[in-house]
């Protein structure tokens, strides 16, 4: 008797989930020794294996030069203690070895040092190739300041979306966790640091230069927003990019030349630019508001900042609702009575989406376009269900042969490029 309905065997380890190691390493070598022949699919896969032997490599370097740093002076695998002393020298002989400077030899030995006892969670995930060795560096570096105790707690929280996410998307995610952790450090720390306000000019080639300011985050993200507002107000006429209009408006308005002109009055008048207030996004829970705890705030397009820099913020805002779902954290509803439905969908749309939905872009909603995943000439209708914020580019992205992007019931939005690869962005989780 034939049996004909057995079900095929599930399909073996691909280069994108095989564990890296130096047979890995043989495997990925072979795999791709005629890569002019592969298919795109396998092109893609392959460099994803890639990142992951390079991941696989800095753990274990990292491993090798904690080992170096934690032995005494005089070369004994004895751990250093009071009558072990460390190695002075540990950072001249990685420097000369390594061809880098005794000071960037020394950072990695710190960091290798942290790698290998609090921020040992993110050592093993760098080395099963899940993250690549700048998000490990960038786990070490925000929490470089943190006792070992507070550290671990910040890294535990972080490390579960770690490998799915950008290199800002962890920043971000780091300094959330880390405000939320420890409140009263945060704020400690925003004020110090916004002592250290400043601006500067750095010279560049070609005659062009670097404007360089150091302010308070409400402040950047509400001179960037009206900059972009500005641009986007100067017609469709004007052939230059929204990048280069930004820039000229900054130069204009610093150097007392920005004006604004009503060509319908007769004489023309001109006045000096005085758009008002900015608007951002900043998310706050009740809690904060009401002084009840000092959990971490948002400002969208930016990312988490101090409670009591939120309830400054406060102090001087015009206010909407969103009412959140406490389960899922989603947005169920954006309150407002004071403009058209249209306006309000909007509002909603990007108060939920706060983001670019793009699963690698983190552009604030206030500054993308709102895109009709199914087009209106498909049949997609001009609703909550059937909107998604997306940058310029993104949203160009979309439009182009081979991709093809899907918004769920559940709001996640699921993005599938030309080579048949999948990836799929959450709906922002507005709980802290």
């Amino acid at each position: 008797m034939f049996v004909t309905d057995l079900e095929p065997p599930p399909p073996g380890p691909t280069l994108t989930d095989t564990r890296p190691s130096g047979v890995f390493g043989l495997e990925l070598d072979f795999a791709t020794r005629d890569e002019q022949w592969l298919p795109d699919a396998e092109l893609v896969d392959a460099a994803v294996g890639f990142d992951r032997l390079i991941a696989w490599a800095s753990a274990r370097q990292s491993a090798v030069l904690a080992e170096f740093a934690r032995r005494g002076g005089d070369g004994s695998i004895r751990p250093v203690t009071a009558a072990v002393p460390a190695r002075e020298w540990a950072a001249d002989e990685i420097a000369m070895a390594l061809t880098v400077s005794p000071g960037s030899a020394r950072v990695r030995l710190a960091v290798a040092a942290r790698l290998d006892g609090a921020l040992r969670g993110t050592r093993e995930v760098l080395e099963a190739g899940r993250i690549c060795p700048s998000r490990a560096r960038l786990i070490a570096d925000r929490v470089a300041l943190l006792p070992d105790a507070v550290a671990t707690v910040v890294q535990d929280r972080v490390l579960p979306k770690a490998p799915g996410q950008t290199w800002a998307q962890l920043d971000a995610a780091l300094r959330r966790a880390i405000t939320a952790i420890d409140p009263e450090g945060a704020a400690e720390r925003h004020r110090a640091a916004r002592k250290e306000r400043r601006v500067d000019v750095f010279a560049q080639d070609d005659g062009m230069a670097t404007l360089w300011a150091r302010m308070t985050a409400p402040d950047a993200a509400a001179s960037f927003e009206w900059l972009t507002r500005l641009a986007r107000g100067m017609g469709a006429d004007d052939d230059r990019s929204l990048d280069q209009r930004r820039a000229d408006l900054l130069a204009a308005a610093l150097t007392g030349k920005l004006v604004i002109r009503d060509p319908t009055a007769d004489p023309v008048v001109t006045a000096p630019v005085s758009p008002g207030k900015p608007l951002i996004t900043v998310l706050v829970p009740y809690s904060v508001l009401t002084g009840f705890d000092d959990a971490p705030c948002e400002i969208s397009g930016y990312g988490p900042i101090p409670a009591q820099l939120a309830r400054d913020i406060a102090a001087d805002a015009v206010w909407k609702r969103l009412l959140v779902d406490p389960v899922s954290g989603a947005v169920l509803d954006h309150g407002r009575s004071t403009y058209r439905p249209p306006a309000a969908l909007a509002d909603h749309v990007r108060a939920r989406d706060v983001t670019c939905r793009h699963p690698r872009c983190r552009r604030a909603a206030t500054t993308c376009e709102l895109d009709h995943v199914t087009a209106w000439q498909d049949g997609g209708g001009t609703g909550e269900d059937n909107l998604a914020a997306l940058c310029t580019a993104h949203h160009d992205l979309k439009e182009q042969p081979g991709w093809r992007v899907v918004l769920h019931p559940d709001r996640s939005v699921e993005w599938t490029t030309p080579t048949g690869h999948t990836y799929l962005t959450a709906p922002y989780d507005h709980r802290v």
